[in-house]
């Protein structure tokens, strides 16, 4: 897990019930105040051998206590683009709920996107489905997956779905689990 920064915004409807606000309220925190972590540069320590902290290989769920392309992290993201792409022995996956963000937080070497990072998109209604889905949709990401968790109602993705989305996660409202299928 490597959470840069921690603090977010309610989004939308799949948000109500959000952990990182229920666990933040554990400790009197306000979830709102977006600041960089002590752990933003995880990726990039060594121990006293010299060797990476992270074997390459691991998988890095990235910034699950935000979201990777929230506003206030803007002044922070070309360092986290930097370290990700020196550590391309790591997969990155993250997930967002603002895809119309991240063409402009891209970085400048991304092309059609790191082989190490996977974005995924939430779409936890149909609502948001039809307002996400084709903005995700035409993104220069080389790693896709759709997230539908939590699940409030069901979504026809009206046939868009394709090769161009690795796998589409299901879960339902309130911590039920659902499937997982590619599509």
């Amino acid at each position: 897990m490597w959470n840069l920064w921690h603090g977010c915004h309610k989004k939308s409807e799949g948000c109500q019930h959000c952990y990182v606000y229920r666990r933040d309220a554990e400790f009197e925190k306000d979830p709102n105040i977006v600041t960089k972590t002590a752990s933003f540069n995880l990726p990039i320590r060594r121990d006293r051998q010299g060797n990476w902290k992270v074997p390459s290989g691991s998988l890095m769920w990235t910034c699950f206590t935000s979201d990777f392309f929230i506003e206030e992290a803007d002044e922070w993201r070309e360092d986290a683009w930097l370290m990700i792409h020196r550590r391309n022995g790591l997969h990155f996956f993250m997930i967002t709920k603002r895809p119309e963000r991240i063409a402009q937080c891209l970085p400048d070497d991304w092309g059609d996107g790191y082989e190490n990072v996977t974005i995924c998109c939430t779409m936890e209604n149909q609502r948001r489905a039809d307002e996400r889905l084709p903005l995700y949709r035409e993104l220069p990401i080389r790693h896709k997956s759709i997230i539908c968790e939590p699940l409030l109602e069901a979504i026809d993705f009206h046939d868009a779905l394709g090769s161009w989305c690795e796998q589409v996660t299901v879960g339902g409202e309130s911590g039920r689990d659902g499937t997982c299928s590619t599509p």
